[in-house]
């Protein structure tokens, strides 16, 4: 839709079929004229008007990204409701800001618009009941998603207000952080006092599980981006030498290991022509090894895949691809190589 994918998974569907289950009764005491079919009906249309409410919600988000210039990635729709993915990260706490409160704005626009529909119509028809418990569900969609913590949207709100008053977007995700843990509680409590009476009880408490588990994710996250700006390449290459191409894989370890070093690197001409794969070498058998080339568990590695060692930061990590080894270089000179288990191991304060 406008040039964004919109995936639709079968749990949305689940979500709506909940909700419908849920209003009928609401339809059947409101409107007690109406029949078995017609209930049902009715019901359908509330349902399916959340879900085109959470579209709706998804689509604002998207389409500010976009206003942006923001690469909009996708819209997933799920039983637990939508997620919006931007190809980057907002640029600043305003951006942040926009992109944030433009979903739940939609919903308060949309309340307020069936809402008002709802109060010009007779009190006992069906238009009356329909339109006002969309109106309804569209407030509390808006009110839900402004509590202050990830992954909601009043989360994104504390991020960009704390980002912008301190100048520092990592305390800005962990004060979102803090809010998400405090509202994922709120949440989970709500639910399981609605288990016995309601059958979105599960779901909420689904939801809840979701908030605290995203809000958790935001510390670790934090964290990784308090480290990433000192990651460099050089630092954590492990030391590596040079090895010819008919070396038996048991010599060029034995060598490896004499030498102090921790990785092999095939090559001629002090330049390298590839690297010795973990994977390929966790498959040769240790009885095999003195009967195996080197060359035949070892991966291509192109001067264009090489790393320069003074490469830091977002940099870094952005130049790290499907590849698990990468051969890092400095004026020409081999400086080892460079694992990624190792950058994410780093990150993650786990040294090596």
């Amino acid at each position: 839709m406008a040039g964004v994918q919109v995936r639709v998974r079968p749990s949305f569907v689940v979500l709506g079929l909940l909700t419908a289950f849920t209003a009928a009764p609401a339809v059947r005491d409101q409107v007690p004229a109406l029949g078995g079919f017609a209930v049902g009906f009715t019901a359908a249309v509330i349902a399916v008007g959340l879900l085109v409410s959470v579209l709706l919600h998804e689509l604002a988000h998207a389409a500010v990204g976009l206003r942006l210039g923001m690469p909009v990635e996708r819209v997933d729709l799920t039983v637990l409701g939508g997620a919006t993915s931007l190809g980057v990260e907002p640029r600043s706490a305003r951006e942040q800001y926009l992109v944030s409160v433009s979903g739940p704005m939609v919903n308060l626009l949309l309340g307020g618009l069936f809402a008002a529909i709802s109060g010009n119509t007779g009190r006992d028809t069906v238009v009356h009941l329909v339109t006002g418990l969309i109106g309804a569900i569209n407030v509390l969609l808006a009110l839900y998603n402004l509590l202050p913590g990830l992954p909601l949207d009043g989360g994104q709100l504390v991020r960009a207000v704390v980002w912008r008053l301190t100048g520092d977007k990592i305390t800005g995700l962990r004060a979102a952080g803090v809010g998400g843990m405090l509202t994922a509680g709120a949440t989970l409590t709500v639910g399981v006092l609605e288990l016995r009476s309601s059958s979105l009880g599960l779901l909420t408490v689904l939801v809840g599980l979701f908030v605290g588990m995203q809000a958790q994710g935001a510390f670790v996250g934090a964290a990784v981006a308090r480290r990433l700006p000192a990651v460099v390449a050089g630092r954590l290459a492990r030391p590596a030498y040079l090895a010819g191409s008919d070396l038996p894989l048991s010599e060029a370890l034995r060598r490896a290991s004499d030498l102090g070093r921790s990785a092999v690197v095939l090559g001629a001409d002090g330049k390298p022509s590839a690297v010795l794969s973990d994977v390929l070498l966790a498959a040769v058998p240790e009885q095999r090894r003195p009967w195996v080339s080197l060359s035949s568990v070892t991966r291509p590695a192109p001067q264009a895949s090489w790393l320069d060692a003074d490469l830091t930061g977002e940099a870094l990590v952005d130049a790290l691809d499907g590849a698990a080894e990468y051969v890092v270089m400095h004026d020409g000179a081999l400086v080892g190589v460079l694992r990624k288990a190792d950058v994410a191991s780093w990150l993650k304060g786990r040294r090596r």
